[in-house]
């Protein structure tokens, strides 16, 4: 397992646990797979944390209670998060309940989970009203594809609601470098154009690219309006 002790740069801010991790993301979200499952095994990190992995696996096996457990114990979430993120797996697992034609399992846990949570009364009206309509969308509970991919979305919008360290932000490393590039562009002073800029080096436009031939010139007409008074 690499130490997250290990720093990187000449400043020493970097993180080599936190910079390898952004890489193996980057790696799936540009499709390379076995890149990033290669640098996993390699480095002994995984883009996704422990208490991740752990909530994968309940929601895939259908685990509500151990998830909601798993979800208490994260520790650093702020009251906000860790109410939004419960909000999204009981509602998920009430769909299911209650696509199965399990309205008492359904009822019971939310019955059950939703004082525990502090929800808001708006929150337990919603959560209530989808045990209904969730009805309407006519799920093919005894596919396990159906069910699969529900609990894969599920996961999606997990990850987008919890905070580092336990989810990364989506495409973290391309929005480090574009930050990078814009900044570079903003203090370049004879920067005059649109569009990609390399990043093999720091971007900086020289004089000579400012135009100093004159390709085109405007006419402006100018008509001056008389208004005659006979005061």
């Amino acid at each position: 397992m690499e130490s997250s002790a290990v720093l990187l740069g000449s400043k020493g801010l970097i993180r080599k646990h936190e910079f390898v991790r952004v890489i193996i993301q980057c790696l799936y979200s540009f499709g390379y797979q076995k890149s990033a499952l290669c640098l996993e095994a390699e480095s002994g990190i995984s883009y996704k944390s422990s208490d991740f992995k752990l909530l994968e696996s309940q929601i895939f096996s259908g685990n509500w209670y151990g998830c909601i457990d798993t979800i208490n114990g994260i520790k650093g979430l702020t009251d906000d998060v860790r109410v939004s993120t419960l909000f999204l797996v009981l509602k998920h697992c009430l769909l299911e309940y209650s696509n199965c034609g399990d309205d008492a399992s359904a009822l019971a846990m939310l019955r059950k989970e939703a004082p525990i949570f502090h929800f808001s009364k708006d929150k337990i009206h919603k959560l209530a009203y989808s045990i209904f309509t969730s009805k309407d969308m006519n799920l093919d509970c005894s596919n396990d594809n159906v069910i699969h991919e529900l609990r894969k979305k599920l996961l999606r919008d997990l990850e987008k609601t919890l905070p580092p360290p336990t989810c990364l932000p989506d495409r973290r490393l391309e929005q480090l470098v574009e930050t990078t590039v814009m900044a570079q562009i903003d203090s370049c002073m004879y920067h005059n154009f649109s569009g990609a800029v390399s990043i093999y080096e720091d971007h900086c436009c020289g004089r000579d690219q400012i135009p100093t031939e004159t390709i085109q010139v405007h006419f402006i007409i100018l008509i001056s309006l008389f208004i005659f008074s006979f005061d």
